[in-house]
């Protein structure tokens, strides 16, 4: 199950935009993770809504329920992207096999014309572990404090262990941009646990509206 609660933190990384979303599951007390990657790759002439996009995320465990973390990212050839600080608490934990959680966090967002506007986020998180894997569904809604921008996402994430070194993950998610486009993508990955502290991830991801192109996307994970 560790392994599980650590691939959960990849929920958002696997489709190449934005920051990554942790899952409904708290961060260990005195547990700090840490990770960065992007898309290595383009292929289909991908530019919206599938780009390089770089991202970072780090979390701490506060305390047994409560996760401190930051976030990063740019998208969409770099016209999109923000940066976060936020926590998240587990809602109605142990409530049988699911497990619920809240988020709500403030930061900076990057805006279609170049300017930059103070937002605040609130998340909702659900996960319910499998007996080789996990299932998850996250969603997210951004409000801008000033000018009112607004975007919003779900994610629906089914996870599978293969083996000891190796897990699958298979990812859906679907939102709106800031501009009021909606958008939607598939992703595909593999995560090779290297070590106890260490696991890489290398995956598919495939835009079903816009440009419909697609990105090789490669990440690194520590936990200390």
């Amino acid at each position: 199950m560790s392994r599980i609660l650590v691939l959960l933190l990849c929920l958002r990384l696997a489709l190449g935009a934005g920051p990554v979303w942790a899952g409904a599951w708290p961060r260990d007390e005195g547990e700090t993770f840490l990770s960065f990657g992007g898309n290595v790759a383009l292929f289909g002439g991908a530019m919206r809504p599938v780009h390089y996009d770089p991202m970072f995320y780090a979390e701490h465990g506060l305390t047994a329920r409560l996760t401190l973390g930051i976030d990063g990212y740019t998208a969409d050839a770099g016209t999109a992207g923000s940066l976060f600080a936020w926590l998240r608490l587990p809602w109605r934990p142990g409530d049988g096999d699911d497990v619920w959680a809240v988020s709500t966090g403030l930061g900076a967002t990057l805006l279609p014309d170049g300017t930059h506007e103070a937002t605040t986020r609130l998340g909702l998180h659900w996960g319910r572990g499998l007996e080789s894997g996990w299932l998850a569904l996250d969603a997210q809604g951004q409000l801008g404090v000033t000018r009112l921008s607004h975007q919003a996402k779900i994610e629906a994430t089914w996870g599978h262990k293969i083996t000891p070194l190796w897990t699958g993950l298979f990812q859906g998610q679907a939102g709106y941009g800031l501009s009021g486009d909606l958008y939607a993508k598939l992703g595909a990955s593999v995560i090779w646990h290297t070590t106890e502290t260490f696991d890489l991830r290398l995956g598919l991801t495939r835009a079903m509206t816009g440009d419909r192109g697609g990105g090789l996307t490669l990440e690194s994970w520590w936990r200390f």
